[in-house]
């Protein structure tokens, strides 16, 4: 299992500013607080999402050169740990820079502050150290039949409004190496932002038009871990849109043809490309979700879209969306698309516009469908979602752009302006004009995904359940196999001929 711990740009900040502050001044003076953590919702990474902090008051810690925390401030935090389902998490700097190796007294001391919280919380406790650098480093205490035991953090993810970084145990990533198949790339940003972006595990849903383009871009940009979650087949109404698909194709799910895909072309020295044929709203896909860095947001309904505003507010995770909409009547009329970085910090899809929390009501309901009431009896036209290559790939140009602009992150890019970095554009294709809006840092009062589900991982989940994942019988099983089998045969013939 791996383990790591989420932290918003802003409260990394804001700690600096309290733990740093004496050693800033040139005092060796260390400092330390209590806060809260909750359990995110992955599935093959422990993850840990920082929360609110409860700083000390006069008379809860003494300091002398350490710093020792008393028992009634951990008293105190453990009652509110309590009351809202949190574990705790020890915070304290050290003078040194970089990721910090436990001291002797340090191991003693965390040691011993274990037994209350994890009898109580019945979660680990979260220790983190942060260098004079700004460097954390983490581990979660737990007990185990062999006592009390550390399990360290491979990373402590820092996500703001205009980058993301991560704060990397020593060893926990062997050395990145030059690829030729990626030299062309590696020479626009060098090796140490390719690396970065290599070890950040991106997760697209959606493997329609647009999901198809941006999944070809992340295999050929040296991606290394890659998840697609999508639960449609490949029919002959898709192949004019999907990169990875022929007739030999279709009947056979869009997760797996585009997984072998991206096997093939993928130019990262060990690709991990795992498909995930369910809707986002099981909750096997809604985990697998929530364990990507980076979520890439290729849907076109209101329903995917609440779901994946949960995912990315309750986990603290970027996500960047991008959807066409298109009307014609005979001719084209219009056509618009939207492309948004949204997340902690930021306004959320549904502040935007993006969609209406009455749009996935009803769409869960099973009474709206692809933006139009079923059975409204009016004929107005084709059913909506029209859509072309080049318009999926401006969108997916535009994800990608965001996303390595996200990624790469440098300070110097950006200036002070509002909508410095322009992470949300519209395009309007007839009009032929790309409106840029500002770059809002705040959700409406009302929103509950940046005020109360915001870093509640497991907590903010939806209220409503999840669906059943698709079972499918040994019939339908052996008629899927054999499709595979004869687009398998469709695809040699084609070759040798």
């Amino acid at each position: 299992m791996i383990h790591r711990v989420l932290v918003r740009e802003r409260l990394h900040r804001r700690l600096a500013d309290q733990l740093l502050s004496r050693l800033r001044r040139g005092e060796y003076q260390e400092e330390a607080c209590l806060a809260l953590w909750h359990r995110g919702d992955g599935v093959s990474r422990y993850t840990g999402v920082l929360g609110e902090v409860i700083p000390p008051e006069n008379g809860d810690r003494s300091l002398h050169g350490n710093v020792t925390v008393h028992s009634g401030y951990m008293n105190r935090v453990l009652d509110l740990a309590l009351k809202a389902r949190a574990g705790v998490a020890v915070l304290h700097s050290h003078p040194g820079s970089g990721w910090q190796a436990l001291s002797g007294m340090d191991e003693h001391t965390e040691r011993d502050l274990i037994a209350p919280f994890i009898r109580e919380t019945r979660l680990p406790l979260l220790g983190m150290t942060m260098g004079a650098d700004g460097c954390w480093s983490a581990r979660f205490w737990r007990k185990s039949r062999s006592g009390v035991n550390p399990a360290y953090c491979r990373e402590v993810r820092r996500v703001g409004a205009r980058s993301t970084s991560a704060d990397l145990r020593p060893g926990a990533y062997a050395p990145y190496v030059r690829r030729k198949s990626l030299v062309r790339t590696l020479d626009c940003w060098g090796v140490e932002a390719q690396a970065r972006m290599a070890r950040t595990h991106v997760c697209v849903v959606g493997a329609g038009s647009v999901g198809s383009i941006v999944l070809e871009c992340l295999a050929r940009t040296g991606f290394e871990e890659i998840t697609i979650v999508d639960p449609d087949w490949v029919e002959d109404r898709n192949l004019d849109r999907l990169v990875y698909a022929d007739r030999s194709c279709v009947g056979l799910r869009k997760v797996e043809v585009v997984a072998a895909r991206l096997r093939r072309v993928a130019t990262a020295a060990r690709p991990v490309i795992r498909p995930v044929p369910l809707s986002v709203r099981t909750e096997q896909a809604y985990r697998r979700v929530a364990d990507a860095d980076v979520i890439l947001c290729c849907v076109d309904n209101a329903e995917a879209r609440e779901v994946l505003n949960h995912i990315a507010y309750s986990n603290c995770l970027p996500l960047i969306d991008g959807g066409v909409l298109v009307e014609a009547r005979d001719r084209l009329l219009s056509a618009k698309w939207r492309v948004h970085l949204v997340g902690p910090d930021m306004r959320c899809l549904r502040c935007r516009g993006q969609y209406t929390s009455s749009d996935a009501r009803d769409e869960r309901m099973g009474v709206r469908r692809h933006g139009r009431y079923v059975n409204d009896g009016e004929d107005r036209g084709p059913e909506p979602g029209q859509n072309t290559m080049a318009f999926c790939i401006a969108v997916a140009a535009e994800e990608m752009r965001m996303l390595v602009r996200y990624l790469v992150g440098q300070e110097w890019w950006h200036d002070a302006g509002p909508t410095s970095g322009q992470w949300s554009s519209e395009h309007r294709f007839v009009e032929a004009e790309t409106e840029w809006f500002e770059h809002p840092d705040r959700c409406v009062g009302s929103c509950e995904f940046s005020h109360k589900r915001l870093g509640l991982g497991v907590g903010g989940r939806p209220t409503y359940p999840f669906v059943e994942a698709p079972r499918d019988g040994w019939r339908e099983r052996v008629r899927y196999l054999l499709r595979q089998g004869r687009a398998s045969m469709r695809r040699a013939a084609a070759a040798v001929s």
